[in-house]
């Protein structure tokens, strides 16, 4: 497995560089741990195929430098940190701190925000692999589904989930920017694709790509 020297947003290369072409692959993590069919063979098969240069990790590089991959989700713990020990795959850990809490919230607010988790694991159950998720109907019913929890939770958890998100964002520049024209694959929340997608495509030195052309 190999390391990646750029300490993410804090090492910036300030020179010219060459587009660099990145892919957003998303999952719903947390409900691998739950009785619900996930094909994580599927999901190694599908990265092993796109073979990329960098696959960023919502994970802290505090967790990567000390091999501390005990609370990551199966997919990371599982499927894609062993492929990248396998293969010349760099990983680069781009999570600035551990993940906010998901949204909850007291009363009606609470009853409504498990009533869309639910939704989620339904949708779950119904996409069955990476592939799936990523695409049409289900890619664009997570995205919302977790912005309403979010909205029901309050401002401090839409505050929070953003700013875990920004920090992604600005941590996948940095890695764009310390090694230009690399092919890079980052596999997050499926809550966080459309945000990352969005704002990479504001930076004239990254080409977002679909999963399927990276």
């Amino acid at each position: 497995m190999t390391s990646h020297p750029l300490n993410p947003i804090v090492q910036q290369s300030t020179s010219k560089t060459a587009e660099t072409p990145v892919a957003v692959l998303g999952t719903l993590a947390e409900f691998h741990r739950e009785p619900i069919p996930y094909d994580l063979d599927a999901l190694v098969r599908l990265v092993a195929q796109i073979q990329p240069d960098l696959l960023c990790l919502d994970m802290t590089p505090e967790q990567w430098r000390g091999r501390d991959f005990g609370g990551l989700p199966p997919e990371y713990q599982s499927a894609l940190l062993p492929l990248a020990h396998q293969t010349d795959i760099v990983v680069v850990a781009v999570a600035g701190e551990h993940p906010p809490a998901e949204a909850d919230g007291p009363g009606w607010r609470g009853k409504v925000i498990h009533f869309l988790r639910g939704r989620l694991a339904l949708l779950q159950r119904g996409t069955n692999g990476a592939e799936a998720i990523n695409q049409g109907f289900p890619h664009l019913a997570a995205n919302v589904i977790y912005g309403m929890a979010e909205w029901l939770a309050g401002q401090d958890t839409i505050d929070a989930w953003k700013a875990h998100t920004d920090h992604l964002i600005q941590a996948v520049r940095a890695a764009a920017q310390h090694d230009p024209g690399a092919r890079m694959l980052v596999v997050v929340n499926v809550r966080h694709c459309h945000h990352i997608r969005r704002e990479l495509k504001k930076y004239p030195e990254i080409r977002v790509v679909n999963f399927q052309d990276l």
